[in-house]
């Protein structure tokens, strides 16, 4: 029998594309359904739960993606990781739990001092200082991590949000393997974001040592495969569970103001030594449970150093997305809150959420001198624009806001009364009291403190207010850039 016809191959084909994009189309629809629905649970904001619900039901081939990889603000696996690594390391994982935390929900001060408030609300210990230095820009700090590192005798532990392999992180490399070569345990820990242009020669040269290299891999399992919006932002050097240094400064010759087409950088930092120094051990240790599922055998928890004369108190702040709480911006807010005579802030990015707009607003309320002080220069032009909108806004609450000008200003520093300090890695912005971990250090010793004051009193002269009445308004294009990037002050 003879067919009388022939197939129409190209509408064939028109037809099967046709059917193929139909249903491809649908099932972007339907996951953007359900990730609407998912969004109204589990975003933190109604606002931002109705921005993205708009979005995957009007444009989902658009939105669907983003949602998945920027709406998360809770980091999985990060508690299942220290708990795996308790199940054969019972010790270890108990050592740090007890250095870190207290009782959730119970009042472990009697909140008398701000640094007990801020501990008491972070449900945090505090611990005794035997000597604290506050180091001052890239030179007092690459010294002093220098140093340290050269003094260890057990082991040294090493974190870092960005390293470069330039002439500063050639220099710590080589300190890291001349310990290496002398027996000493040598780890560093890095991100993986924050690190994407370190060279794979770098980590090999260091590797080859017999230096334990391991990534902060975010995105480990397959639970956690869009977990790429997230950061570990801490920077700390521990050595021998004794001494140790935290800050702002990452690895690289632009903190030294030394790299070319680079700003000259103003960044702070801080060096403990004594027993508060475990508990910066213990953030390391939470944190190398998490990339390499292993313990830290040489780590010492058991006899901790003796304060030989303490002269004051520190608290660590460890915050993070794996928090049940959002325990960053409680930190910025319990300080706003103990101030009486006076709240300065340092922040290179300055994008608040709400509850700590509210608690510096309360703070100018109740008569305490609040500044704030932030760059002149942008580094990150999104976080730089949205932040004249929230200038602006506490112009008009009071809030002095003043602009740098002497360098590009990328130190984390509060200031509380003549009573507190905090210095560490935290910015007032969204990424880092929701998205990012960080890690502040908060002492009450009274000559750090003193120190600290002067060192802020010196920033300030250098810099001019920029939300005063008198202060020209800026161009219309700045101003429509400044409304922009405020719509996405929440992933900044």
């Amino acid at each position: 029998m003879m067919l009388t016809g022939s197939i129409n191959w190209e509408s064939f084909g028109q037809w099967q594309a046709i059917t193929i994009a139909s249903t491809v189309l649908l099932i972007f629809q339907l996951m953007a359904i359900y990730s609407a629905f998912h969004s109204l649970r589990h975003v933190r904001t109604s606002q931002a739960a109705v921005a993205w619900t708009i979005g995957l039901v009007t444009l989902p081939i658009v939105a669907l993606p983003l949602y998945w990889v920027f709406a998360r603000h809770r980091f999985e696996g990060y508690r299942e990781a220290i708990r795996e690594v308790e199940q054969r390391h019972q010790e270890s994982v108990r050592a740090l739990r007890r250095e870190l935390m207290t009782e959730e929900y119970e009042r472990s001060t009697n909140l008398q001092s701000a640094l007990e408030q801020v501990a008491d609300i972070l449900d945090t210990h505090i611990g005794l200082v035997d000597r604290i230095d506050l180091l001052i820009d890239g030179t007092e700090f690459f010294e002093a991590v220098l140093q340290a590192i050269q003094s260890a005798e057990k082991y040294v532990y090493v974190e870092f949000y960005i390293m470069r392999s330039d002439n500063i992180g050639d220099r710590i490399a080589d300190a890291l393997i001349a310990k290496a070569g002398e027996g000493v345990c040598v780890r560093l820990l890095y991100d993986e974001v924050g690190c994407l242009r370190l060279s794979g020669e770098y980590i090999s040269r260091l590797e080859e040592a017999g230096v334990d290299v391991r990534a902060f891999n975010t995105r480990q399992g397959w639970v956690n495969r869009f977990q790429i919006n997230f950061r570990n932002h801490r920077k700390l050097v521990l050595i021998d569970g004794h001494r140790a240094i935290v800050g702002g400064l990452n690895v690289g010759d632009e903190y030294l103001g030394a790299a070319a087409g680079m700003p000259n950088w103003r960044d702070t930092a801080v060096e403990v030594r004594g027993p508060i120094a475990r508990k910066i051990q213990a953030v390391f240790a939470g944190d190398y449970y998490w990339a390499a599922r292993q313990d830290l055998p040489e780590a010492q928890w058991d006899n901790p150093p003796v304060s030989d004369g303490a002269a004051g108190s520190a608290a660590i702040c460890a915050t993070g997305p794996a928090d049940l709480r959002p325990r960053a911006a409680m930190m910025f807010s319990a300080a706003a809150g103990s101030a009486k005579s006076r709240l300065w802030i340092s922040t290179p990015y300055l994008v608040p959420d709400e509850p700590s707009q509210v608690a510096l607003h309360m703070a100018i309320a109740r008569g305490v001198d609040v500044r704030i002080l932030i760059p002149t220069e942008a580094d990150h032009w999104g976080v730089y624009l949205a932040g004249f909108h929230y200038e602006q806004e506490f112009a008009e609450a009071g809030i002095p806001v003043y602009r740098y000008q002497a360098a590009f200003l990328h130190q984390k520093c509060i200031l509380v009364d003549d009573e507190l300090a905090l210095i560490g890695s935290t910015n007032l912005d969204n990424r880092s009291l929701y998205l990012n971990f960080e890690l502040m250090l908060a002492s009450d010793h009274p000559a750090f403190v003193q120190r600290v004051a002067a060192m802020l009193e010196t920033d300030f002269s250098n810099a001019n207010q920029s939300n005063a009445p008198d202060v020209p308004t800026r161009w219309w294009f700045e101003r429509a850039g400044t409304a922009v990037a405020r719509l996405f002050s929440p992933v900044l």
